[in-house]
């Protein structure tokens, strides 16, 4: 009978090893150590492996977070940038209108100067907070920082070479953040800046409105230019009137056309008083009208506008003319000796002087000069044959108008027809000329010649 032999192997992992032999052999326990021995050199290297892995894994994790982290604070540092020059174009567009205001603003022409005051002292924020420089009123540019290129680094061979470039990324991670959070306050202060120099903008604006509307305006000034200076006045509380500074510009030199007349006007009112005011020139009555043509003119300080009576006629006028259909409406009214003067030296420059006396009247001979004429429309002839035109040429005379120059009468009026151009009479002497079929020359027995 064959002896049972029996083996217990007890192989607990890398510690200390103890081998329980019941009846083995040589041979056997040979066995047993050799087994042992490689059970244990297993174990060992698969615990070595496995550590060497895990820190592997770790250096990598820890370079792709920092990669991840560096990405995102270039990314903030681009889009501060970004808001950055968007906030500068901005700033570039308040500082040259700010700039051109301060130039063309006269302190004297505001209700408050101190508001001029303020908006230098808020350009001067404006330019330090934008990096602007002023070559001139309206002409200002700007210092452009851009970030410094980037390009995503690849991930480095070994776990050291990992573990210094996440460190790396991390320490330019910090400088990135520190530059897209200063660059944000730059955008917040530049922002502020801007805001406050167009408010202060708006100040000064405001503070020529004021002025205006207060100031008093000369008497003896030309309704044309008090007209266009409470028409600058009106135009400084309207953007759509134009920027800032036009609106201001044209507002100041309504107000010198303004002194202008009243000056031109007080030293002919000192020469009429005088006796030797246009050379004795003085307005020509005959049967009570106040005749104006080539024969008869008019002294150069005569004139104020539309006469109240020719305006309200006017109204009525167009009042039954809308009822019927028919739109009109004063195209050009009075006119000053001065802007005939310009009106007829730019004609007789284009055309000739004998081309244009037959259609523009010379400074002093024009009835546009007496406050009791105005054109409707279209100042064409084409008017003539309109609706409207054959409307105004039927009853005109009712409201107190004539057609003053009318077709075929060249010869006696001296002007083309225009039956755009009407006068006012008063309705029995314009309903009398209208029945005579006359021209106002005809109808009084007067000439239109010039010397």
């Amino acid at each position: 009978m064959a002896t049972c032999r029996t083996h217990i192997f007890t192989v607990p992992v890398l510690t200390r090893t103890t081998l329980v032999f019941m009846g083995a052999s040589r041979k056997d326990r040979a066995i047993a150590r050799r087994t042992f021995l490689g059970f244990a050199a297993v174990f060992t290297t698969a615990g070595v492996v496995g550590t060497i892995t895990t820190d592997n894994a770790k250096a990598r994790a820890a370079f792709d977070e920092a990669l991840a982290e560096w990405v995102a604070s270039g990314e903030a540092v681009d889009e501060s940038a970004s808001a950055f020059s968007a906030a500068q174009t901005d700033a570039i567009a308040a500082a040259a209108e700010a700039s051109t205001v301060i130039e063309v603003t006269n302190a004297e022409m505001l209700q408050d100067s101190a508001t001029l005051d303020a908006l230098r002292a808020s350009l001067d924020a404006l330019v330090a907070a934008g990096l602007l420089t002023i070559a001139a009123p309206g002409e200002v540019t700007a210092t452009t920082t851009a970030p410094d290129p980037r390009s995503t680094p690849d991930v480095p061979e070994g776990r050291e070479a990992q573990l210094a470039q996440a460190q790396s990324l991390t320490e330019d991670t910090a400088l990135l953040t520190e530059t897209a959070d200063t660059s944000e306050q730059s955008t917040s202060e530049l922002e502020a800046a801007t805001t406050a120099a167009l408010a202060d903008i708006d100040a000064v604006v405001a503070s020529a409105a004021a002025h205006g509307a207060a100031v008093e305006v000369p008497s003896l000034a030309s309704q044309e230019t008090k007209d266009a200076y409470a028409a600058a006045v009106a135009a400084l509380g309207d953007p759509a009137a134009g920027s800032a500074s036009q609106r201001i510009g044209a507002y100041q030199q309504s107000w010198t056309a303004v002194q202008d007349s009243q000056a031109a006007a007080e030293a002919a009112q000192a020469r009429g008083n005088s006796g030797g005011g246009d050379d004795g020139v003085q307005p020509t009555y005959i049967n009570g009208i106040l005749i104006v043509n080539k024969t008869y003119r008019l002294p150069s300080w005569y004139g104020n506008g539309l006469t109240g009576d020719t305006l309200a006629a006017f109204e009525r006028m167009r009042a039954e003319a809308a009822s019927v259909g028919h739109n009109l409406w004063i195209a050009s009214g009075f006119r000053s000796y001065a802007t005939q003067v310009k009106v007829y030296n730019s004609y007789a420059s284009r055309d000739g002087s004998a081309a244009a006396d037959r259609y523009s009247a010379r400074p002093g001979h024009s009835e546009h000069q007496s406050g009791l004429a105005f054109d409707l429309n279209t100042i064409t002839e084409a008017f003539g044959y309109t609706p409207e035109g054959q409307w105004v040429a039927a009853n005109a005379h009712r409201f107190g108008f004539i057609v003053r120059y009318p077709q075929g009468k060249e010869g006696v009026t001296g002007y083309i027809w225009e039956p755009w151009h009407l006068r006012y009479l008063g309705v029995d002497t314009a309903t009398a000329v209208y029945n005579s079929g006359l021209s106002l020359e005809e109808y009084l027995g007067i000439t239109s010649v010039y010397d």
